[in-house]
This record gives structure tokens, C-alpha cells and sequence, in this order.
């Protein structure tokens, strides 16, 4: 299961339910997740980080993409999600722009840190 939970789309919600439908008497969605974050709180942590408040802003493509329909035309594009997060305040930004080229990485990656800052 946590394996599973390292791959995209995958949420406990899913799991949970993939576990109701193959056992009858199942736990509610509640007990399940409070049951997984005891066997978590089990693990030995790996890779702890700590970050200072504003000293890092982590930023990249997410890789999944979105469809956007232009209200005129009706046509369909594909839109880039860009996401810059905060270190040690998880704060996030995200945007969509229409491609990965350099000059707009670089002006979504200016626009985010302004409005990190202004948060």
C-alpha cells in the first residue's frame, strides 16, 4: 500500500475503496487512514530535511497536463502546470501557460517568487 501511494493518482481514498470492495466487513475511511498513519509512524524517516522560513523556493513542471477551451473558438489546447512551494511553509503557487519554453519558465518562475512574497 505504500508503494502503491508513490504512484500518480493514487490517494488513500482510492485504496480504501479498492480495499471495501474486496473485504465485507472493511473499516470506515477514518480508521483506515488512522491505521496507515500508525504503520507509517513506525517506518524509520529517511531523508529528513529541515528549511529555513524563506530561504529556499522550490520550483517545476508538474508534468500533468490540462485542457483549456477557448470560449470563442472552441478550441482545445493543452495547458503546462507550472507549481513553485514554499520549503518550510509548504506555501504553494501554481500556473498554467501554453508551453516550457525558457523566456516563459523564466517569467513564471519571476511571477511566483513575487507572489510569494507578497502572500
Amino acid at each position: 500500500m505504500h508503494r502503491e501511494l508513490r504512484r500518480p493518482n493514487v490517494t488513500l481514498m482510492l485504496l480504501w475503496e479498492e480495499y471495501c470492495d474486496a473485504n465485507s466487513g472493511s473499516f470506515s475511511y477514518a480508521r483506515f487512514c488512522e491505521r496507515y498513519k500508525e504503520w507509517t509512524g513506525r517506518l524509520k524517516p529517511t531523508l529528513r530535511q529541515v528549511h529555513v522560513a524563506g530561504e529556499k523556493l522550490f520550483v517545476d513542471y508538474s508534468g500533468h497536463t490540462m485542457e483549456v477551451v477557448d470560449g470563442l473558438s472552441g478550441e482545445a489546447r493543452s495547458m503546462q502546470i507550472f507549481v513553485a512551494e514554499l520549503g518550510a511553509s509548504n506555501y504553494t503557487y501554481a500556473e498554467a501557460s501554453f508551453n516550457r519554453s525558457l523566456r516563459q519558465g523564466i517569467a513564471v518562475d519571476h511571477d511566483s517568487g513575487a507572489r510569494v512574497a507578497m502572500a
